[in-house]
Protein backbone atom coordinates (compact mmCIF):
# COMPACT_ATOMS: atom_id res chain seq x y z
CA UNK A 1 0.00 0.00 0.00
CA UNK A 2 2.93 2.60 0.89
CA UNK A 3 4.01 2.51 -2.95
CA UNK A 4 0.32 3.17 -4.00
CA UNK A 5 0.45 6.04 -1.42
CA UNK A 6 3.95 7.32 -2.48
CA UNK A 7 3.04 7.03 -6.52
CA UNK A 8 -0.16 9.23 -5.74
CA UNK A 9 1.64 12.16 -4.23
CA UNK A 10 3.73 12.32 -6.79
CA UNK A 11 0.35 12.31 -9.15
CA UNK A 12 -1.09 14.44 -7.27
CA UNK A 13 1.95 17.05 -7.56
CA UNK A 14 2.90 16.50 -10.93
CA UNK A 15 -0.02 15.04 -12.74
CA UNK A 16 1.58 12.10 -14.07
CA UNK A 17 2.76 8.69 -12.33
CA UNK A 18 4.48 5.16 -14.12
CA UNK A 19 3.26 2.38 -12.56
CA UNK A 20 6.18 -0.44 -13.55
CA UNK A 21 5.96 -3.41 -15.18
CA UNK A 22 2.03 -4.20 -14.70
CA UNK A 23 1.48 -6.29 -17.26
CA UNK A 24 3.65 -9.38 -18.11
CA UNK A 25 5.49 -9.34 -22.10
CA UNK A 26 3.38 -12.50 -23.21
CA UNK A 27 0.01 -10.69 -21.88
CA UNK A 28 1.02 -7.30 -23.95
CA UNK A 29 1.19 -9.47 -26.72
CA UNK A 30 -1.84 -11.46 -26.11
CA UNK A 31 -3.66 -8.05 -26.07
CA UNK A 32 -1.61 -6.91 -29.08
CA UNK A 33 -3.11 -10.10 -30.84
CA UNK A 34 -6.49 -9.54 -30.32
CA UNK A 35 -6.69 -5.95 -31.49
CA UNK A 36 -5.01 -7.76 -34.75
CA UNK A 37 -7.79 -10.19 -34.84
CA UNK A 38 -10.64 -7.62 -34.20
CA UNK A 39 -8.74 -5.24 -37.15
CA UNK A 40 -8.97 -8.71 -39.01
CA UNK A 41 -6.07 -7.62 -41.49
CA UNK A 42 -7.71 -4.09 -42.38
CA UNK A 43 -4.44 -1.95 -43.99
CA UNK A 44 -5.97 1.18 -42.26
CA UNK A 45 -4.30 1.07 -38.95
CA UNK A 46 -6.89 4.09 -37.41
CA UNK A 47 -7.19 3.43 -33.42
CA UNK A 48 -10.09 0.46 -32.16
CA UNK A 49 -12.78 2.96 -30.11
CA UNK A 50 -13.91 0.97 -27.48
CA UNK A 51 -12.34 -2.63 -28.33
CA UNK A 52 -13.48 -3.65 -24.73
CA UNK A 53 -17.03 -4.14 -26.47
CA UNK A 54 -15.51 -6.52 -28.81
CA UNK A 55 -12.55 -8.57 -26.38
CA UNK A 56 -13.34 -8.83 -22.78
CA UNK A 57 -9.57 -9.29 -22.61
CA UNK A 58 -9.51 -5.40 -22.84
CA UNK A 59 -12.48 -5.14 -20.22
CA UNK A 60 -10.20 -7.60 -17.87
CA UNK A 61 -7.23 -5.48 -18.30
CA UNK A 62 -8.75 -2.29 -17.31
CA UNK A 63 -10.11 -3.92 -14.63
CA UNK A 64 -6.28 -4.59 -13.14
CA UNK A 65 -6.37 -4.38 -9.52
CA UNK A 66 -2.62 -2.73 -9.27
CA UNK A 67 -4.76 0.00 -11.78
CA UNK A 68 -7.68 0.62 -9.24
CA UNK A 69 -5.97 0.72 -6.45
CA UNK A 70 -4.12 4.00 -7.77
CA UNK A 71 -7.46 5.24 -9.16
CA UNK A 72 -9.87 4.32 -6.29
CA UNK A 73 -7.50 5.54 -3.69
CA UNK A 74 -7.48 9.05 -5.52
CA UNK A 75 -10.62 9.32 -5.90
CA UNK A 76 -11.52 8.34 -2.77
CA UNK A 77 -14.39 6.58 -4.33
CA UNK A 78 -15.24 3.85 -6.63
CA UNK A 79 -14.03 3.46 -10.14
CA UNK A 80 -16.04 2.77 -13.20
CA UNK A 81 -14.86 2.45 -16.99
CA UNK A 82 -15.29 5.47 -19.63
CA UNK A 83 -13.92 4.53 -22.44
CA UNK A 84 -10.65 2.31 -23.98
CA UNK A 85 -9.09 2.87 -27.65
CA UNK A 86 -6.31 1.09 -29.01
CA UNK A 87 -3.43 2.72 -30.89
CA UNK A 88 -1.74 0.44 -33.30
CA UNK A 89 0.67 3.64 -34.64
CA UNK A 90 2.70 2.12 -37.35
CA UNK A 91 5.73 3.45 -38.89
CA UNK A 92 5.23 7.69 -40.14
CA UNK A 93 2.07 7.98 -37.97
CA UNK A 94 1.77 11.52 -36.61
CA UNK A 95 1.35 11.93 -33.06
CA UNK A 96 -1.73 13.91 -31.57
CA UNK A 97 -1.18 17.42 -30.53
CA UNK A 98 -0.93 19.48 -27.14
CA UNK A 99 -4.60 18.78 -25.09
CA UNK A 100 -6.02 18.44 -22.04
CA UNK A 101 -8.44 15.29 -21.78
CA UNK A 102 -10.73 17.12 -19.70
CA UNK A 103 -11.48 19.99 -22.02
CA UNK A 104 -13.61 17.47 -24.30
CA UNK A 105 -14.91 14.98 -21.39
CA UNK A 106 -15.89 17.84 -19.18
CA UNK A 107 -15.73 15.27 -16.06
CA UNK A 108 -16.60 16.33 -12.37
CA UNK A 109 -13.11 17.82 -10.89
CA UNK A 110 -10.74 14.88 -9.50
CA UNK A 111 -13.26 12.56 -11.30
CA UNK A 112 -11.59 11.12 -13.98
CA UNK A 113 -8.50 9.86 -15.24
CA UNK A 114 -6.80 7.40 -18.12
CA UNK A 115 -4.27 4.86 -17.99
CA UNK A 116 -2.01 4.77 -20.98
CA UNK A 117 -1.02 1.17 -20.99
CA UNK A 118 2.51 0.97 -22.95
CA UNK A 119 2.24 -2.47 -25.07
CA UNK A 120 5.52 -2.05 -26.79
CA UNK A 121 8.52 -0.72 -25.36
CA UNK A 122 8.03 3.00 -25.66
CA UNK A 123 10.44 6.15 -26.12
CA UNK A 124 10.77 9.17 -27.79
CA UNK A 125 11.59 7.98 -31.35
CA UNK A 126 8.67 5.27 -31.62
CA UNK A 127 5.52 7.75 -31.00
CA UNK A 128 5.98 7.91 -27.39
CA UNK A 129 4.22 10.85 -25.22
CA UNK A 130 5.07 13.66 -24.42
CA UNK A 131 4.37 15.52 -20.85
CA UNK A 132 3.90 18.43 -19.73
CA UNK A 133 4.54 18.17 -15.65
CA UNK A 134 2.73 20.10 -13.02
CA UNK A 135 0.53 21.72 -15.99
CA UNK A 136 -2.49 20.18 -14.48
CA UNK A 137 -2.72 22.68 -11.85
CA UNK A 138 -3.82 25.54 -14.65
CA UNK A 139 -6.91 22.98 -15.12
CA UNK A 140 -8.35 24.23 -18.07
CA UNK A 141 -6.61 26.57 -20.89
CA UNK A 142 -7.48 27.95 -24.14
CA UNK A 143 -6.92 25.94 -26.62
CA UNK A 144 -6.73 27.53 -31.25
CA UNK A 145 -7.41 25.52 -34.30
CA UNK A 146 -4.61 23.96 -36.63
CA UNK A 147 -5.64 25.04 -40.31
CA UNK A 148 -3.65 22.02 -41.27
CA UNK A 149 -3.31 18.94 -40.11
CA UNK A 150 -3.11 15.35 -41.17
CA UNK A 151 -4.52 12.39 -39.76
CA UNK A 152 -3.71 9.10 -41.58
CA UNK A 153 -3.71 6.22 -39.27
CA UNK A 154 -4.84 8.73 -36.37
CA UNK A 155 -7.76 9.55 -34.15
CA UNK A 156 -9.69 12.00 -36.14
CA UNK A 157 -9.96 14.40 -33.46
CA UNK A 158 -5.69 13.88 -32.77
CA UNK A 159 -4.59 16.95 -34.80
CA UNK A 160 -7.55 19.37 -34.95
CA UNK A 161 -6.78 21.60 -31.73
CA UNK A 162 -3.83 22.45 -29.98
CA UNK A 163 -3.85 23.88 -26.10
CA UNK A 164 -1.84 27.30 -25.48
CA UNK A 165 0.71 25.99 -22.77
CA UNK A 166 2.41 28.53 -20.58
CA UNK A 167 6.27 28.38 -21.23
CA UNK A 168 7.10 27.44 -17.36
CA UNK A 169 6.06 24.26 -18.11
CA UNK A 170 8.30 22.17 -19.71
CA UNK A 171 7.76 19.03 -22.08
CA UNK A 172 8.99 15.81 -21.03
CA UNK A 173 9.30 12.02 -23.02
CA UNK A 174 8.93 9.18 -20.58
CA UNK A 175 10.42 6.00 -21.71
CA UNK A 176 8.30 3.50 -20.90
CA UNK A 177 8.89 0.12 -20.79
CA UNK A 178 6.45 -2.35 -22.34
CA UNK A 179 3.85 -3.45 -19.79
CA UNK A 180 4.03 -0.32 -17.82
CA UNK A 181 1.08 2.04 -17.09
CA UNK A 182 0.94 5.99 -17.24
CA UNK A 183 -1.42 7.13 -14.95
CA UNK A 184 -2.53 10.92 -16.63
CA UNK A 185 -4.49 13.70 -14.66
CA UNK A 186 -7.60 14.60 -16.76
CA UNK A 187 -6.06 18.28 -16.68
CA UNK A 188 -2.69 17.40 -17.60
CA UNK A 189 -0.99 18.70 -20.72
CA UNK A 190 -0.44 15.94 -23.12
CA UNK A 191 0.56 15.09 -26.77
CA UNK A 192 2.75 12.28 -28.91
CA UNK A 193 5.51 12.04 -30.91
CA UNK A 194 5.79 11.39 -34.56
CA UNK A 195 6.82 7.54 -35.06
CA UNK A 196 9.71 7.80 -36.73
CA UNK A 197 10.90 4.60 -36.26
CA UNK A 198 10.53 1.44 -38.33
CA UNK A 199 8.08 -0.25 -35.49
CA UNK A 200 4.65 -0.11 -34.75
CA UNK A 201 4.01 1.42 -31.17
CA UNK A 202 1.26 -0.44 -29.44
CA UNK A 203 -0.63 1.36 -26.33
CA UNK A 204 -3.94 1.23 -24.82
CA UNK A 205 -5.66 3.89 -23.50
CA UNK A 206 -8.21 3.58 -21.01
CA UNK A 207 -10.22 5.89 -19.26
CA UNK A 208 -12.16 6.15 -15.91
CA UNK A 209 -14.65 8.13 -14.03
CA UNK A 210 -15.66 7.94 -10.39
CA UNK A 211 -19.12 6.21 -10.07
CA UNK A 212 -21.65 8.80 -9.95
CA UNK A 213 -19.64 11.53 -11.49
CA UNK A 214 -20.81 13.87 -14.02
CA UNK A 215 -19.25 14.01 -18.14
CA UNK A 216 -20.12 15.04 -21.08
CA UNK A 217 -20.45 11.62 -23.53
CA UNK A 218 -19.82 13.55 -26.83
CA UNK A 219 -21.08 13.74 -30.28
CA UNK A 220 -18.24 11.57 -31.80
CA UNK A 221 -17.40 9.72 -28.61
CA UNK A 222 -20.35 8.82 -27.57
CA UNK A 223 -18.86 7.93 -24.07
CA UNK A 224 -20.99 5.81 -22.04
CA UNK A 225 -19.95 4.50 -18.28
CA UNK A 226 -19.48 1.36 -17.65
CA UNK A 227 -18.58 -1.39 -14.92
CA UNK A 228 -15.54 -3.44 -14.28
CA UNK A 229 -15.07 -7.33 -13.80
Amino acid sequence: MKKIENSNNFFLENGYSIIEKVFSTEYCDHVINSANTINDGNSDFSPLMNPHTKSNIFLELMSDNKILQFIEEYFDGSAIGLQTEFFFMPPKTKGFTPHQDNTYVQADENSFVSAWVALTDVNEENGGLIIWPKSHIEKKLNTFENLSYENHNQDPNARSRTTDIPVKYKAYSPTIAKGSVLMIDSWLVHASNNNISKDFRHALLCTYIKKGANFRPGNTAKRKSFGLL
